[in-house]
C-alpha cells in the first residue's frame, strides 16, 4: 500500500509542474554549460537567451535591467559593437540549482581582460537569476599563480 501511495505522489508531483520543466532531463551545470557557450563563446545574445532563459529572469547587475528581453537589448548590440570581443570558459562549478562560472573575458586581442564569474540560478532546464562579479586582469600581480 505504500508503494502505491509513493507512486501516487510522484505522479501528483509531475503532473503539477510546468510541462518543460518535467521533461527537462538536464542538470543545472549542463544547462548553463550550453547557455554561456551560445551566449559566450559562439556569440549569440538572442538565442542563447531566447533557449535557455526565463522571460522573467532576475538580474542582480546594478548596472543592468531585469528581465531577458532587456538583456537581449543589451547585450545584441555590446557584442556587434565589440566585434573582437571573446571570453574563454575555465570553470563551471555546481551546488544544486546555483552554477558558477569563471571565464576570462577580451575586448581586443592584444586586451589583458577581465576575470568574471557568473552565477546563475536554474529552474527546469531555465535561467531564472544572475549575479556576476567582475575584475579586471592587472598588469602585475604579487604572485605567480595568475587568475585562471
Amino acid at each position: 500500500m505504500r508503494r502505491y501511495a509513493l507512486i501516487a505522489a510522484s505522479l501528483f508531483a509531475l503532473s503539477s509542474m510546468p510541462a518543460e520543466a518535467a521533461k527537462c532531463r538536464l542538470k543545472p551545470k549542463e544547462v548553463v554549460t550550453k547557455f554561456m557557450t551560445q551566449l559566450y563563446i559562439d556569440k549569440e545574445p538572442r538565442a542563447a537567451f531566447e533557449k535557455w532563459v526565463v522571460p522573467g529572469y532576475i538580474q542582480h547587475n546594478p548596472m543592468a535591467a531585469t528581465g531577458r528581453d532587456a538583456a537581449i537589448a543589451f547585450l545584441e548590440p555590446f557584442m556587434k559593437s565589440n566585434p573582437h570581443i571573446s571570453y574563454a570558459i575555465k570553470r563551471i562549478i555546481a551546488d544544486g540549482d546555483l552554477v558558477a562560472v569563471h571565464s576570462h573575458g577580451k575586448f581586443a586581442p592584444d586586451d589583458r581582460g577581465i576575470a568574471v564569474v557568473d552565477i546563475v540560478r536554474v529552474e527546469g532546464c531555465k535561467v531564472v537569476e544572475h549575479w556576476d562579479v567582475v575584475q579586471p586582469v592587472p598588469e602585475k600581480s604579487a604572485n605567480e599563480n595568475g587568475m585562471f
